[in-house]
């Protein structure tokens, strides 16, 4: 299904979360815990997205991002969700890191571009609440 047909059924909902995130390149997979948003492994180095005081080693760290998360549920057949979204911040010039999740989308960004990020957003019809 295409995302222009999806949304017009559908409304998108956001949310925002308060706490502050690292985006870490690791040298090994740390234990999950509450501070731990995701773990992303793909056969040449393991990336670990957490609140700002992980306390895990680190090789190279990126931060402070927010992180955006998607909380409609999309389908697996859904065509172009991202592509949408990511155009919407990139003609504002805001780079995001995406992670998907079995039924959610999730983007990250500098802080100093989330007020913008959600002003675009909230333009586009997207319902955003903060968490």
């Amino acid at each position: 299904m295409r995302f222009e047909e999806f949304k017009k059924d559908t409304e998108i909902k956001a949310t925002v979360r308060r706490k502050e995130y690292s985006i870490a390149k690791v040298s090994e997979v740390p234990p999950l815990s509450e501070k731990v948003f995701a773990v992303v492994t793909d056969g040449a180095e393991i990336t670990l997205v957490a609140e700002l005081d992980h306390g895990f080693e680190v090789l190279e760290e990126e931060r402070p991002f927010k992180i955006i998360s998607f909380d409609t549920k999309l389908p697996f057949d859904l065509i172009g969700f991202l592509a949408y979204i990511t155009k919407l911040l990139a003609d504002e010039n805001i780079s995001l890191f995406a992670i998907s999740s079995f039924s959610t989308d999730h983007i990250l960004m500098k802080e100093a571009y989330l007020d913008r990020a959600m002003e675009v957003l909230k333009d586009a019809q997207v319902k955003i609440e903060e968490k």
